[in-house]
């Protein structure tokens, strides 16, 4: 299959110089869509597929353009601020509401951009990557905007460029099918064994990412990285941890990455008018990132803390 330059995806960020997502320094590309809502998500505006609009409060002067020109009266000042109905938003291809708004008050949280125009900005980062550099596709989940994700990781790996791509796993097995030619790396996202516990987390079971990991253990042949979201009250047991490192054995990798709780991304949900849910829940300290790590040991497992990783 040819590759089409002319394909576009949604993106929400392009990152250069990131040394903890794959071998090097590398470019990161966050494409939109996402198939779990996760409590606990750092990249809420990645959730969604649209372009929806972010507001900051803190530039906003209260001029009401947004309100008059939004086409779909989506908007709506409340105590001379806007309150945006983003639902409304989704179907929305109108921006005239971010044109009028004079103060840059609000952001479209994503873009469109063609295979053409991305491997061109991945051109022009790779003299800063080093020997060992390449690109890591993330997300969201970029298998998601799969016929994007193939076309521009064929591109990459045919012009030996290292490709990488973080995913929770959660897509029709057809979509690594078309990719996993053209991938070096995978870093796979785990969050709890049992399917209910894992639905109450994400909103949706584990069934399909389980059965992905077992079909990627007979067909990839590159570097694959479990990474476990480490959150305290979730998924932090003796139980949950011993599943996942049962389920990991059945698999000839045998690397684990534990990524602890953080809760930086809070402001994100506010530009997002959202609720931060994984404000309930507390930070791992560091005697129970050992304990885990200790565990994972247990079975013979690597395990890897945060990013004290050699990759």
């Amino acid at each position: 299959m040819e590759v089409n330059q002319q394909i576009s995806g949604t993106i929400f960020d392009i990152q250069g110089f990131s040394v903890h997502d794959g071998p090097g320094a590398r470019s990161l590309i966050f494409l939109k869509g996402c198939s779990l809502n996760c409590f606990w998500c750092c990249n809420p505006e990645g959730i969604s597929k649209e372009n929806i609009p972010l507001f900051y409060a803190s530039r906003c002067i209260g001029c009401g353009n947004c309100e008059t020109f939004c086409p779909n009266n989506a908007i709506q000042f409340i105590a001379e601020k806007p309150v945006i109905d983003r639902t409304i938003c989704e179907k929305c291809h109108d921006h005239s509401c971010l044109d009028n708004c004079y103060t840059d008050a609000l952001r479209m949280s994503g873009r469109t951009i063609s295979v053409d125009e991305l491997f061109s900005i991945i051109q022009r980062d790779r003299q800063f990557w080093g020997s060992e550099g390449g690109i890591t596709l993330t997300g969201g989940e970029p298998l998601l905007q799969i016929d994007f994700a193939h076309n521009i990781l064929k591109k990459c790996y045919e012009s030996y460029i290292h490709t990488a791509i973080e995913t929770c796993g959660n897509v029709p097995w057809k979509n690594f099918e078309l990719v996993i030619d053209h991938l070096d790396w995978i870093f796979f996202d785990l969050k709890q064994i049992d399917p209910k516990q894992h639905e109450t987390g994400t909103g949706t079971s584990n069934t399909n990412i389980i059965n992905n990991v077992r079909k990627l253990n007979e067909t990839f042949n590159g570097k694959l990285i479990f990474r476990l979201p480490f959150i305290p009250g979730f998924n932090s047991s003796r139980e949950n941890l011993a599943g996942i490192a049962s389920l990991i054995l059945e698999t000839k990798w045998k690397e684990i990455n534990l990524l602890p709780l953080h809760h930086l991304g809070r402001n994100k949900y506010q530009l997002l008018g959202l609720e931060f849910k994984a404000d309930k829940f507390p930070i791992p300290s560091p005697e129970e990132l050992q304990t885990a790590k200790e565990i994972f040991e247990e079975f013979g497992l690597t395990c890897f803390i945060g990013q004290d990783t050699p990759f």
